[in-house]
């Protein structure tokens, strides 16, 4: 069994994007891989945590909260008070609590920090299998190295949203105490805050990996289909984000797959709606730094391509589930009926309530629940399940079977899919 560290640095404004990230880890460990969570805890609430637990039905995994003093971090310099041109900035102070991991793990060698911001695309296996016994950590360089060590003075530049850690060198070395006081000293120089103090400290003694352990997708100016396939780590870095920056694009879709595993999945529909018609280029006016820019059409097919591949909502599984709609639909009628002939007044009252409140509304919450209650219907054919099955069904009843089809549609536009979701559904429907 292969054991692994991984740890997070996050408040409560970064939960929702935590769990994504953790649920990509989940989704895409080995059956093996023996998973140690550590997060430096800013102030989450309890009912987060309670949240988080759920998701050990992906997977069991460990998990340690380490309450994190903010006081202890008031001398590092932030971004958006010494600059107003980054005044909204999305780095918060919670990013400097790694300075103290040798502490607050003393009984921890080596982990693996990630950004709440990256979603695990593999098994993280070959990533820690990498030696760092005589480094301090192993990272990836930034998109912007040569700019960056330009601008610092030093040899390399190197993203840290990803970083294999090896804390008994930082304690022997007492690297914590040095970040430290090099922040204090050199705030008229730190522009992307722990980032550029760790790169200055740490000059010419961190390991380079692959990118594709840290692939900055919105920081290049150009892409590759074949670039996206092969990476292991995404992050979204910089400041385009499905909860900050919406415009349609594919690799929102990979953060949105995973999102649906979360108690946070409805806001895909409020991403979704935001983001409607909106491409990268024209979102952000023009400007150069963006992948899109500079990509011709034929990379942009590549690029869907690949990334429909895995989380695309493929025509064949769509026309597959909604034809087990279409039948659980005519079965149910015939129940619906009985009820009505039974002049049922509470239930039609009750009923008529619930189909037009999804209507109105069309969340995507009311999918999955009205397909758990399909299921019930079927199987227990009682008359308490009318109330909650009859979102759909009044609406079929009325409108006839193509109002059914343009309620489909306007649900399939902000829901996506997989084979493997509708494998699972499928399995549940036939059980």
């Amino acid at each position: 069994m292969s054991e692994y560290n991984i740890c997070y640095s996050l408040d409560k404004n970064y939960i929702e994007q935590f769990s994504v990230s953790l649920v990509s880890i989940l989704k895409n460990a080995s059956v093996k891989d023996n998973i140690n969570i550590y997060v430096l805890d800013g102030g989450l609430k309890k009912s987060d945590k309670s949240d988080i637990e759920l998701l050990k039905n992906i997977k069991n995994f460990n998990i340690e909260y380490i309450k994190m003093e903010v006081k202890d971090f008031s001398s590092c310099p932030m971004l958006k008070d010494n600059n107003k041109h980054y005044k909204n900035y999305h780095v918060t102070l919670p990013t400097y609590f790694r300075f103290l991991l040798p502490e607050v793990l003393p009984k921890v060698d080596k982990i693996l920090y990630l950004d709440c911001d990256v979603i695990v695309r593999t098994s993280l296996e070959e990533l820690f299998n990498t030696d760092i016994k005589n480094s301090p950590a192993a990272m990836v360089l930034d998109v912007e190295t040569k700019k960056e060590s330009e601008r610092l003075n030093i040899k390399k530049y190197f993203n840290a949203g990803v970083m294999l850690i090896n804390l008994g060198y930082w304690r022997k070395n007492a690297i914590s105490a040095e970040l430290f006081e090099f922040g204090k000293k050199h705030k008229d120089i730190i522009l992307w805050q722990d980032q550029d103090i760790i790169n200055c400290v740490l000059d010419g003694k961190i390991k380079e990996l692959d990118e594709k352990w840290n692939y900055q997708f919105f920081l290049y100016n150009n892409i590759k289909a074949k670039s996206l396939t092969n990476a292991s780590i995404l992050h979204l870095s910089g400041r385009f984000k499905p909860w900050l920056m919406p415009f349609e694009h594919p690799v929102y879709d990979c953060y949105y797959y995973y999102l649906t595993y979360t108690k946070y999945a409805p806001k895909i529909l409020e991403y979704r709606q935001n983001s409607f018609g909106k491409s990268l280029k024209n979102n952000i006016g023009g400007t150069t730094t963006n992948i899109l820019i500079n990509a011709t059409d034929e990379d942009l097919k590549k690029l869907y391509s690949e990334v429909n591949k895995i989380y695309g909502f493929t025509n064949e599984s769509f026309e597959y589930l909604k034809k087990l709609f279409d039948e659980e639909v005519s079965q149910i009628y015939t129940y619906v009926n009985e009820a009505l002939e039974k002049k049922v007044q509470e239930v039609s009252i009750e009923i008529y309530d619930n189909i037009n409140e999804a209507i109105e509304e069309k969340t995507q919450q009311v999918f999955p629940k009205v397909y758990d209650y399909l299921n019930e219907a079927i199987e227990e054919k009682t008359q308490q399940v009318f109330p909650k099955v009859y979102d759909y069904l009044n609406e079929a009843i009325e409108k006839k079977n193509n109002e059914i089809n343009l309620i489909y549609e306007e649900i399939s536009k902000n829901y996506k899919y997989t084979e493997k979701i509708v494998a699972e559904l499928r399995d549940e429907l036939t059980k």
